[in-house]
């Protein structure tokens, strides 16, 4: 499992090829000093696995180009976040 220290977390919805499903993911972003968010470092947890803390794939939504690449993933009601 790699760390990536402390971050913030930036969540996202998508569908993820890997599963074939829509996936909720929260990234790690590297805080930096400038006003707005700094670079995706790392994937936090991902609804595609059981636990979310426990992935094992590639992490190609790493990407954003490749998360666009497929339709947005369908909000998800009834959450509280």
């Amino acid at each position: 499992m790699e760390s990536y220290g402390a971050g913030r977390g930036l969540r996202r919805r998508f569908r993820c090829a890997w599963s074939g499903r829509d996936a909720e993911v929260e990234f790690i972003v590297r805080v930096r000093g400038l006003p707005g968010p700094g670079p995706i470092v790392g994937v936090r947890t991902c609804s595609a696995w059981d636990p979310p803390t426990a992935i094992e794939c590639q992490r190609r939504c790493l990407d954003p180009a490749f998360r666009r690449q497929w339709e947005p993933a369908r909000p998800v009601h009834g959450r509280r976040g």
